[in-house]
């Protein structure tokens, strides 16, 4: 995948720099913060190995640079076997800057699949309060309809059907459902997988 921007220069350059016999081989060194830009960049191309290993890179040599530790989180969540470990990338992510609204949601995100339904819900719950209209700045059909879908399904597997069944409608104002009742929980389980078709 076509990779854009300025890190895609440097990258030339390196590889000209390299090829000069009369200086032995240059190297153009990223800053640390152009080197988490590179790292996204690899992250919408949907190499998370080589985002990943840009993120780690760049903390190495900035350990404050808090979009670094929420890159690594986003990356890790992506790589099979290793979700587990995305959590507390994130929580040191939001402990160096409250407002990186991306690693709250990506918390929230990694908590559900996680099965840890109640942190899915407190954490989405503090991202649609403090940023209402949220959407994930390098992925734009992640939003906050998504999290909305989340919330519907972690109340869904609590057993808060009521509550599940607000969530729903806040996506799809017109379904209606007895969830008092095992054909209403169903049609309810049925329209989150439904809106999860859509959203996702």
């Amino acid at each position: 995948m076509k990779l854009l921007g300025i890190s895609a220069l440097l990258v030339g350059a390196v590889l000209l720099n390299g090829c000069k016999k009369d200086d032995g081989p240059s190297v153009a060194v990223l800053t640390p913060t152009e080197q988490v830009a590179l790292g996204w960049e690899y992250f919408v191309g949907g190499d998370y190995t080589g985002s990943l290993s840009e993120f780690t890179l760049a903390l190495g040599r900035d350990a404050t640079l808090s979009d670094a530790m929420n890159g690594i989180g986003w990356s890790i969540g992506r790589i099979p076997g290793r979700l587990s470990e995305a959590p507390q990338w994130f929580a040191r992510a939001l402990a160096r800057d409250t407002t990186r609204y991306d690693a709250l949601g990506g918390w929230a995100f990694a908590a559900y699949q996680l099965g840890d339904w109640q942190s899915a819900i407190h954490k989405s719950d503090s991202l649609l309060h403090r940023r209402p209209g949220w959407r994930f700045l390098h992925e734009s059909t992640v939003d906050q309809n998504d999290i909305i879908l989340m919330q519907a399904a972690a109340y869904y597997n609590l057993g808060d059907f009521a509550t599940s069944l607000v969530s729903v409608t806040s996506l799809n104002a017109a379904f209606e459902a007895d969830v008092s009742t095992p054909a209403g929980r169903r049609e309810l389980f049925d329209e989150i997988e439904r809106l999860r078709r859509v959203y996702g």
